[in-house]
């Protein structure tokens, strides 16, 4: 919409210039030309088309500009055009484990139990379905009745659909499929006329008489499907049946991160004994989350697309530490960073790409905790899912071969937050202290910021809430309270040992003169520095220098993550609500 802003065209100067010159012109009285005659409303009527026929061009300058466009099918056909495919959701994936019921076992009439591939089963906790993913090789799975140890499988969340469509014979044919649910962006299989064809990334990749194909993300919603020319690729021939199957996902939704035994699953479909009789393995088997069904992702936003699409590789390689970024944003991560030391001195780590991932508290967070009370674990990746990131990126085949990956740890540093007010009379206080924690929670969950955590935003936040005539606030630094009360601090830096050609930490003792303040992980300003691979957290567990206990939570009686203080309880005169009103008119 910025492309005419700053020269508007002024529609009703045009239409009076109009309705002047034909006055002059024909030397008609200017009643002549009114909305109630017929020249008057022909006029109006051409003005009108000329607004449409403006806007669409205005539209269209818009959304043929990918920083601009707001449509989906623009953003996408645009990404497209530079060789990025959007990412569609993905399927969160996973181990259980099956372990034998001895009773059930002894009353079936088998020597083993036949699990088939692809056998559906659901999580009876959050409702969505999975299905049991086997080796590209194996059809089933048989497990021994007599077996006494717990039994692994891979479980993969969403459901499998298919269709079929008839080739028409032409080169570079392609075909749209679409399902009331998304469409998982890596498990879709293409198969014509039973055969197999692998999905490969551009036409480039076909070669000759190859039964090859492309998937791509469709610009209008759900998949398409192009097959090559004679050059390129074998061409389906006409009549030729072309089947697609694919797993509809319900992506981030089907995450699935503890590994209790309170996670409930219930059989859809039968097993079969080696006589070929159907038994329930609800009754046989009892299951158990072995490692987290994680990795499930929604699809890749607009906003996202177009952040990323200028940054494709063409090679489709992980190059630099952009395609990195790029490749692990799909996994609605609340941060991903990914960078290099090559520029140091130190030349055995120049191989070494460093990632740096924040996960979504905000989707991790139970029903019963909130940023404060949740367990401090959700804030950053257990092991499970760093291995399962290392895993997906090697399944990938798009890193280099001599890169190496080392998926950092944040550095978790913790804060207190002391909130100051001065209110009016006319509203409850215990009301405005939930109003307060409620949006102080929020921005905490939807930070982005890396380098700053300023009091000023959060100043803002409170300074609208209705009754809070006055605010100030302070951060309380756990690091900076605990060299106070130690008396020193420790300093850590990196130096190169030219000679040997290492990289070793150096550690310095930070002596403190008495009452000395060093301020650590504060500024001059009192705002929270974000330190590199830090994750600043508002939350307790510590002391300060005074004895203060910060409790981890929300607690209105005692220290506590976030305290918010009532200093002044003043009248809320007329005149006061008569300038506040003005005040707020003008916001």
């Amino acid at each position: 919409m910025k492309f005419l802003e700053s020269n508007k065209i002024k529609f009703d100067n045009i239409l009076g210039n109009t309705r002047n010159y034909l006055v002059q012109t024909y030397s008609q009285a200017k009643n002549v030309f009114t909305k109630s005659s017929p020249f008057g409303q022909i006029l109006d009527v051409l003005a009108e088309y000329s607004q449409m026929i403006f806007l669409y061009i205005e539209d269209s300058l818009v959304e043929l500009n990918i920083t601009t466009a707001n449509k989906q099918r623009s953003v996408f056909g645009l990404a497209r055009m530079v060789g990025h495919n959007p990412t569609r959701p993905l399927s969160a994936q996973g181990t259980i484990q099956l372990k034998i019921s001895t009773s059930a076992a002894s009353e079936i009439n088998a020597s083993y139990i036949m699990i088939l591939d692809k056998t559906k089963l659901t999580c009876t906790n959050n409702g969505y379905k999975y299905f049991v993913q086997l080796g590209n090789s194996l059809e089933n799975i048989k497990i021994n009745i007599k077996e006494v140890n717990p039994i692994p499988l891979k479980i993969i969340q969403g459901e499998l659909e298919e269709q079929t469509v008839a080739a028409n014979g032409l080169p570079l044919q392609s075909y749209t499929f679409t399902s009331k649910k998304p469409i998982e962006n890596e498990m879709v299989w293409v198969y014509v006329n039973g055969e197999p064809f692998e999905i490969v990334d551009s036409l480039y990749d076909m070669t000759k008489d190859d039964k090859l194909c492309m998937v791509k993300t469709g610009i209008s919603g759900g998949i398409d499907v192009y097959f090559g020319n004679e050059d390129y690729g074998v061409i389906p021939s006409g009549g030729a049946l072309i089947t697609v199957r694919y797993v509809k996902t319900d992506g981030f939704a089907g995450n699935i991160f503890s590994k209790s035994n309170e996670v409930k699953w219930e059989w859809v479909e039968k097993g079969y004994t080696n006589t070929g009789e159907e038994v329930d393995l609800k009754e046989l088997f009892t299951v158990t989350v072995d490692k987290p069904i994680i990795l499930g992702a929604d699809a890749e936003s607009l906003e996202l697309t177009k952040i990323i699409a200028p940054k494709t590789s063409r090679s489709y390689v992980l190059a630099n530490p952009d395609n990195y970024i790029k490749l692990l944003s799909r996994f609605n991560y609340s941060y991903v960073d990914a960078y290099t030391l090559w520029d140091d001195d130190y030349l055995d780590d120049d191989n070494v790409v460093y990632l740096f991932l924040i996960p979504d508290i905000q989707r991790r967070i139970n029903k019963n905790t909130d940023y404060f009370t949740s367990n401090i674990k959700n804030f950053y990746l257990d092991p499970d899912e760093k291995a399962a990131i290392y895993d997906y990126i090697n399944r990938s085949g798009q890193q280099i071969m001599s890169t190496e990956l080392n998926i950092i740890d944040p550095i978790v540093t913790k804060y207190a937050l002391n909130i100051f007010l001065r209110i009016f009379d006319t509203v409850d206080q215990v009301s405005i202290k939930n109003e307060i924690t409620n949006k102080i929670t929020e921005y905490l969950l939807n930070i982005k910021r890396r380098d700053k955590i300023p009091k000023s935003d959060l100043i803002a936040l409170i300074e609208n809430i209705k009754g809070v005539d006055s605010v100030n606030l302070s951060f309380v630094s756990s690091v900076n309270e605990r060299a106070i009360i130690d008396g020193f601090y420790i300093k850590r830096s990196n130096t190169i040992d030219k000679i040997r050609g290492l990289m070793t930490v150096q550690t310095k003792k930070i002596m403190l003169t008495q009452n000395e303040d060093p301020s650590l992980g504060l500024d001059e300003f009192g705002d929270i520095v974000i330190g590199l691979n830090e994750l600043p957290l508002v939350r307790g567990g510590w002391y300060d220098r005074f004895g203060n206990y910060y409790e981890d939570g929300l607690n209105s009686g005692e220290f506590s993550s976030l305290n918010i203080i009532v200093k002044d309880v003043i009248r809320e005169s007329l005149s006061v609500k008569m300038m506040n009103s003005k005040k707020d008119s003008m916001k």
